[in-house]
């Protein structure tokens, strides 16, 4: 991990069930960070998350008992706003999803801390300028989405989404500090409710409804179907990687043989010859004709499945 030089004191604003493994992030990179909560159990709370996910860390090999020691000691929890904000450089805001909520903290957070901070808010669902706008905010420029997926500390990715306002020098510094901390970053362009990974997921979840509700499916049923079929794939392959191994031909002529115009994006690479793997060429450039990549995914199943063999699953 990579600490930036100009970043000394994080303020985790909300440290529920997002934001301790947030915090989690930082002390791992070696940040003090403050956590703020309202109550002290929850301050307490929190920070037993934190030292037991640490402690996993350590289980897994990714840390050193004394490492880990040594990132708990960087978490400060505190009941008071003021104190997290103080000379703060960055903040993350972790708050229960109420846009009312978000922007009376933002704008507590534009008015406490320095002008140079950073703050971004971890909203699953609000855009930056719904949270900013017309709402007293000295400093729009230094506002942005930087939304994690839970367990935030397990999971790389991060979307970062600018407002209307913000300045290209916040995207860049914010996904420069969450590179140092290993993150997986993906800048979206374009404000959308929900950004983008919860849009997936809610277009699954309405699919999801219609087979429940209209008894085609248990909800254990849905479950077996994603954990024991595509869901294990995806995490290799996406959608896209997986359109190139199966071959954007193969794609393309289901559609045209079911009398559907085939989607533009791969009608147009299926006539200029980019098949997908077996061209070397698709969404992706792939110079050993995916190779590399079909064994990845090959050795990850079978990791799976030798699990399931060894634990009755199957």
């Amino acid at each position: 991990m990579k600490k930036c030089e100009y970043i000394n004191k994080v303020a985790i604003i909300g440290a529920g069930l997002m934001g301790y493994g947030i915090g989690i992030d930082f002390v791992r990179a070696g940040y003090e960070t403050w956590m703020f909560n309202t109550r002290q159990e929850t301050s307490r709370t929190a920070m037993q998350r934190a030292k037991e996910a640490l402690s996993l860390f350590v289980e897994a090999g990714i840390l050193s008992a004394v490492e880990a020691d040594a990132a708990y000691a960087r978490l400060h929890p505190t009941i008071s706003i003021e104190e997290a904000a103080e000379n703060a450089d960055y903040v993350s805001e972790s708050a229960l999803e109420s846009l009312s909520l978000k922007r009376r903290i933002f704008a507590d957070l534009d008015r406490l801390c320095p002008a140079k901070c950073i703050l971004t808010t971890n909203s699953s669902n609000f855009t930056t300028t719904s949270i900013i706008k017309d709402n007293q905010i000295n400093h729009p420029e230094r506002c942005c989405v930087a939304h994690y997926f839970q367990p935030p500390h397990l999971l790389p990715l991060v979307e970062v989404v600018g407002g209307e306002k913000t300045a290209k020098e916040t995207i860049d510094m914010t996904c420069d500090i969450l590179s140092g901390m290993q993150k997986k970053v993906v800048v979206i362009p374009v404000e959308v409710s929900g950004h983008a990974g919860n849009r997936i997921q809610g277009a699954i979840g309405r699919e999801i409804r219609y087979l429940v509700d209209n008894n085609v499916c248990t909800p254990e049923m849905i479950d077996d179907i994603i954990m024991y079929s595509f869901g294990r794939r995806m995490a290799n392959t996406g959608w896209f990687i997986r359109n190139d191994l199966i071959g954007l031909d193969f794609v393309y002529n289901a559609a045209t043989s079911a009398g559907i115009e085939p989607w533009e994006p791969f009608k147009v690479r299926v006539e200029r010859g980019e098949l997908g793997m077996k061209s070397g060429k698709g969404f992706y450039d792939w110079p050993d004709f995916g190779k590399a990549m079909e064994h990845r995914q090959n050795m990850d199943l079978l990791r799976f499945l030798k699990r399931d063999i060894e634990e009755g699953k199957l």
